[in-house]
């Protein structure tokens, strides 16, 4: 059952890129749910495994011993996540238009040649290897107003990461490779110039703005107003359109696990998060009208 997901997520290590355990969706009462065991949203069957990936993307491995480990032994139902720290990825999704603003993209750049896996969701990932001395960020175009390439299409880089096929989504679908851009009949291309110009030039001022490190820097233990602090950090980590949710999601949750004394348990930071997100997306809403 394992095998699969195994010989991919041993396939990533190999080329450098690091890759984790994501939780999986299984069937209760007969719904399918996410088996952590909460109410997760968007990020069902998606998000890091609590106790084999406990820092999210950063406790992604390329070591074969310890990703044997995990899906031989300890999780071998888990979803695969790959760290998108070294890789581009075009995140399309089409029920927010991303289908109609890739084919822009290809009308105007020519047919896209790389890695490419169909989502769950029905969407599509390309996969282009980083440059190597820019930083490109990630970029959730729901929390843009004029989305560097376009609605519907996320990115997925420095800090982020993708689920990865053949894992399984909360739809019933499986990801999959697509057969005209399979890794083994494909190179990994780098990421095309226009590309890189339009996400560097999409950062604007934002150049050495990095929220994780203001998160970090938060130092010492908080007693009082656990659930204060912790509504600031997910508001103002949400709102770098660097970072994706689910990244943000798994900061939050360590943060807690860091800086509060003692920690709040999971399910009421992730009902602070979930509040927070909400909010956000009021916010954005508003912005847009």
């Amino acid at each position: 059952m394992s095998e699969p997901i195994l010989s991919t997520a041993l396939a990533f290590a190999r080329h450098g890129h690091g890759v984790f355990p994501l939780w999986w969706p299984v069937t209760h009462n007969g719904q399918t749910v996410c088996s952590c065991g909460r109410t997760c949203g968007k990020q069902a069957a998606k998000h890091p495994h609590g106790r084999y990936a406990p820092n999210g993307v950063r406790s992604a491995s390329t070591e074969p011993g310890v990703i044997k480990l995990w899906w031989e032994l300890r999780v071998p139902e888990a979803n695969l996540g790959v760290s998108t720290q070294k890789l581009v990825v075009v995140d399309v999704d089409p029920r927010h238009g991303g289908d109609e603003s890739f084919r822009t993209l290809e009308r105007e750049h020519g047919e896209m040649q790389t890695w490419r896996s169909l989502t769950g969701g029905g969407g599509t990932h390309d996969i282009y290897a980083a440059p190597p001395g820019v930083e490109i960020s990630n970029v959730v175009a729901e929390q843009m107003k004029d989305p560097p390439l376009g609605p519907g299409i996320d990115i997925r880089a420095r800090g982020g990461y993708i689920v990865a096929p053949p894992s399984r989504h909360m739809s019933g679908r499986s990801y999959a490779w697509s057969v005209d851009h399979h890794p083994a009949d494909v190179p990994l291309a780098p990421a095309p110039d226009w590309l890189i110009e339009r996400l560097t030039t999409a950062r604007g001022g934002r150049k050495g703005h990095d929220p994780v490190e203001w998160a970090a820097d938060k130092e010492g233990k908080f007693e009082e107003y656990r659930d204060k602090k912790i509504a600031e950090i997910a508001g103002k980590l949400l709102r770098a359109v660097s970072l994706d949710p689910a990244f943000v999601a798994t900061l939050v949750h360590d943060w807690n696990e860091c800086h509060c004394d003692p920690p709040l348990p999971e399910r009421e930071v992730q009902d602070i998060f979930d509040r927070i997100c909400k909010l956000e997306i009021k916010r954005l809403e508003a912005s847009r009208a």
